[in-house]
């Protein structure tokens, strides 16, 4: 029992260490991703609202026309780029909450030692026979999703709000976005057609 759980054991952490690297990698952009994004958050939400020094020189220039003045009204396309970005940092959260779970998860599937006996052979099948089960490792590989999704969201509010800015630069940023997704639905096309492909993303 001891040559099978020190074979196994290998297995194991091969499979552990190949997962852990990916959610290390995914906490890593996330961070860096969810500050940008903040960023750009800052910048937009001043659209959602009124600016008081805006108003306050608008007073002191034409004090007559305070009263008659119309209420402030958000543009459409405002709330479309905020709606977008703030589900999208939402998203980027909720896939770094779930790296931080996957880790604990990877932690407690190999045990500190690794037994002799037949009863920790028997643990350790059981082990794997539950993590099969309940899909692990699909569940562990398919967080990126998250952020694949959140970064997809982000580029399409980043082409909306550079449009209202610049129709150049919007469409500069629309033809970089639609070159990313067709790159990105061609690595997830050519593995199902040719296995032994090298480019591949989380969906194929």
């Amino acid at each position: 029992w001891s040559l099978y759980l020190k074979e196994t054991r290998k297995e194991d952490k091969e499979l552990t260490t190949a997962l852990q690297v990916g959610v290390n990698e995914l906490l890593v952009f996330a961070g860096l991703f969810g500050g940008i994004l903040t960023a750009f958050l800052i910048e937009s939400r001043k659209d959602l609202q009124v600016d008081p020094l805006q108003e306050i020189l608008q007073a002191l220039q034409n004090p007559l026309a305070v009263t008659t003045s119309q209420p402030f009204q958000v543009s459409k396309s405002s709330l479309v780029v905020n709606y977008l970005w703030f589900t999208s940092l939402g998203l980027t959260l909720f896939s770094a909450l779930c790296a931080v779970l996957a880790k604990e998860w990877l932690a407690k599937y190999i045990p500190v030692s690794p037994g002799s006996r037949s009863n920790d052979a028997c643990q350790r099948h059981l082990r794997v026979r539950r993590a099969q089960q309940w899909r692990l490792e699909p569940v562990v590989t398919g967080i990126p999703l998250l952020i694949q999704l959140a970064l997809f969201l982000f580029c399409a509010g980043l082409v909306l709000f550079t449009w209202n800015s610049s129709v150049a630069l919007g469409i500069l940023m629309l033809v970089l976005t639609i070159l990313a997704i067709v790159l990105y639905m061609l690595g997830t096309v050519f593995p199902l057609f040719s296995p032994a492909c090298p480019f591949q993303t989380t969906m194929s």
